[in-house]
């Protein structure tokens, strides 16, 4: 399973116990494992690229509607820009 695929399925598992207090925010998510909330995508995509390096996390927005992989598989074109 890929890192993407790992963090979309934990997001996923706790998208219920979030969605209320966190809606609208981006999560971090690293190796399955929650980094942090952010403001905004391109706060969160700056975080994971110090801390973790590109293709080593996921950013996905807390919505009820879940859209993709993850905010990170469109991230590579975007940065480069």
């Amino acid at each position: 399973m890929s890192v993407i695929d790992q963090n979309f399925t934990a997001f996923q598992e706790m998208l219920p116990a979030i969605l209320e207090e966190h809606r609208g925010e981006h999560v971090l998510r690293s190796s399955g494992e929650l980094k942090g909330y952010f403001p905004s995508s391109l706060d969160a995509i700056k975080a994971g690229l110090e801390s973790f390096g590109e293709g080593r996390f996921s950013v996905q927005e807390v919505d009820q509607h879940i859209d993709d992989l993850g905010f990170y598989s469109h991230v590579d074109s975007a940065l480069h820009a």
